[in-house]
C-alpha cells in the first residue's frame, strides 16, 4: 500500500498528512463533512469560542458517531490504527 502526502484543508488551514493512497478519498469526505459541521457550529456564534472550540465540539459530535456505531455493530476497532491515526490528528492539530 503506497502512502503519500495528502494536503487536507479544514477552517482556511492546509494540513499535510502522511496516508495511503487507497484512504485519499474517504479522507477527502471527511474532510468535507468535518468543514460542514464547523460552518455549522459557527453559524451559532458562542461568546468566547474560537475555531478551537468548534473544532473540539464537531470532534466530540463524531467521536460519539463511531462509540455509537461500534456499539450498535459490536464492531471491535483496530485500536493500534485508531490510536495511530488519532496521535497523528493531535500532532497535526498543534
Amino acid at each position: 500500500m503506497a502512502v503519500r502526502e495528502h494536503t487536507f484543508t479544514l477552517l482556511g488551514k492546509k494540513y499535510k498528512i502522511d496516508i495511503p493512497d487507497q484512504l485519499e478519498e474517504a479522507f477527502r469526505m471527511g474532510e468535507r463533512r468535518l468543514n460542514a459541521q464547523l460552518l455549522e457550529k459557527m453559524k451559532d456564534k458562542t461568546d468566547g469560542y474560537n475555531d478551537r472550540d468548534y473544532l473540539a465540539l464537531v470532534a466530540l459530535e463524531l467521536a460519539t458517531e463511531v462509540v455509537c456505531l461500534e456499539h450498535d455493530n459490536a464492531v471491535e476497532p483496530d485500536n493500534e490504527s485508531l490510536a495511530a491515526l488519532i496521535e497523528k490528528i493531535e500532532s497535526t492539530l498543534k
